[in-house]
């Protein structure tokens, strides 16, 4: 009798462990791999730590079954989001054989229609959102026709410098910290509630300011639109357009300013640190990007 109670004790405990460890946000966790583990991609919180090869990923058939080589946590996603994730959820989905017309990067009506679907099919709470454990019971699935999703590569044909620089993808609403060719850092942002709002070129940080004052509202307060940081661009005087921290953290993802990129105040003050003035920043959509040679 006792040994059968070990016995059980220790399944249990084996099993917390393992879906403590699966679900934990703070920990490194595998995103992906390529077939010779040449590409792998890690999240911590809301940045995402990358190692790129020259190779690129596709939907792939796995070896083995591994949970850890497919989906990681970063946020809990919903209608009106854009992201890299966002994009793996869609191809994820369409991959297990939900109506997706084509991998995007917004979480639109189609995308929600078909998480209901697979929640439905799953015995999940049927709510459009993929939380935890909706993320779960994908990876699952995919693991199980081993099937494995994209890794999300920048191929960068010749760097604007050797030090750090930017891009800043409009159609993922993605930014990338690079060195050289090397991508260091991606984070997710907000940008233009309308194409036209956030303005695409090649510019450069021409200002840098702690706690900026917005019009009457004093800087380093929570009420500030522009959160703690500042990095102005060099259009105009450098006052009008910037990356900021903001005071709405649940835009981020989303296509919501008047034309600045808005980050969340933990990952601008991290970026603010290191950026100095002068380092290059490419804005523009996923097509004007690879026309730079940034895709």
């Amino acid at each position: 009798m006792n040994f059968i109670i070990k016995c059980i004790s220790t399944f249990f405990i084996f099993q917390f462990m393992f879906l403590g460890s699966f679900f934990s946000v703070n920990a490194l966790k595998p995103a992906c791999k390529s077939i010779n583990n040449t590409i792998i991609s890690h999240t911590l919180s809301l940045e995402t730590f990358i190692t790129f090869s020259k190779q690129e990923c596709s939907i792939a058939v796995l070896n083995s079954v591994n949970l850890q080589n497919v989906l990681t946590f970063e946020r809990v996603l919903y209608q009106g989001q854009t992201g890299e994730d966002v994009y793996n959820i869609n191809l994820s989905l369409k991959a297990l054989g939900y109506v997706i017309s084509k991998p995007h990067y917004t979480f639109d009506t189609e995308t929600k229609n078909a998480v209901i679907k697979f929640q439905k099919d799953n015995g999940l709470k049927s709510d459009g959102r993929v939380g935890k454990s909706t993320l779960y019971t994908i990876n699952k699935n995919l693991s199980i026709k081993k099937l494995q999703i994209p890794c999300q590569t920048i191929n960068v044909k010749k760097a604007p410098t050797k030090g750090y620089w930017i891009t800043i993808n409009k159609t993922s609403n993605t930014l990338t910290l690079l060195a050289d060719k090397k991508p260091i850092k991606k984070f997710h942002i907000a940008t233009g509630k309308k194409a036209n709002y956030t303005p695409e070129g090649q510019y450069k940080i021409v200002s840098k300011v702690i706690n900026p004052r917005w019009f009457d509202v004093a800087g380093g307060i929570p009420a500030n639109p522009l959160g703690f940081r500042w990095l102005g661009l060099n259009i105009q005087n450098g006052w009008i357009y910037g990356i900021h921290g903001t005071n709405k953290p649940n835009s981020i993802g989303t296509y919501a300013s008047k034309g600045c990129i808005r980050m969340s105040n933990t990952d601008i003050e991290s970026l603010f640190k290191i950026i100095p003035k002068g380092t290059p920043v490419w804005i523009g959509s996923s097509n004007q990007l690879k026309q730079w040679g940034a895709q």
